[in-house]
């Protein structure tokens, strides 16, 4: 029997980027199993604060206290905008992960979730921010299938085909802390954030 190995698009407007990005060779053919494929096409990484307070502890109240931070954000999975993902989100989520190199939420997950009320120590006065907050990864992915044409014959055809674009957004895992004002924090990290948050 004749096999053939075929590689189209569909007529449809997808960015010139998506063009250089293909499956494996060899993924699609007579051995072909499972699902479509999926490609990351870009990724972004923003630090978010999902829940915030500030507090001022003047000397001779150190110790341990419960706070109850505001919500100020939050951050859900969604793909294509919608927080209901499907069960394929997994395996975009998981090639997600190996692109910004941590681990993201792979399935239906919202940082509203989050419980706000918190016990805190602290050892010394000051001007303080009190923090939740994660980092948000979003971006678009592009996916394809493999289609099998029985060409009687002259043996079958299997046609790799390209079928658009999404949106995606995840997150991972959650960051609590503090900071102050006068604390040396790292530019583009969540306690950076969160210092800007405090006023500083």
């Amino acid at each position: 029997m004749t096999v053939l190995i075929l590689l189209s698009t569909l007529a449809m407007a997808a960015p010139a980027k998506a063009d250089l990005i293909w499956p494996p060779r060899g993924w699609c053919g007579p051995h072909t199993t499972g699902g479509p494929w999926y490609e990351i096409l870009a990724s972004e990484v923003s630090p978010t604060l999902t829940h915030f307070m500030s507090l001022n502890i003047a000397p001779g109240t150190t110790g341990e206290r419960t706070e109850t931070l505001t919500k100020v954000s939050s951050v859900s999975t969604t793909i294509g905008g919608s927080v209901e993902v499907s069960s394929s989100a997994g395996a975009i989520f998981t090639k997600v992960s190996v692109k910004v190199g941590f681990t993201v939420q792979n399935t239906k997950a919202s940082t509203d979730t989050e419980t706000t009320s918190m016990r805190w120590s602290f050892n010394e006065p000051g001007y303080y921010g009190l923090y939740k907050g994660t980092r948000a990864v979003s971006g678009e992915y592009t996916w394809f299938r493999c289609l099998r044409h029985d060409l009687g014959p002259l043996g079958v055809a299997y046609n790799v085909v390209r079928e658009g674009t999404q949106t995606y957004t995840t997150f991972d895992n959650i960051e609590v802390g503090t900071v102050r004002c006068g604390d040396a924090v790292p530019m583009g990290t969540l306690r950076f954030k969160a210092r800007l948050q405090l006023g500083c």
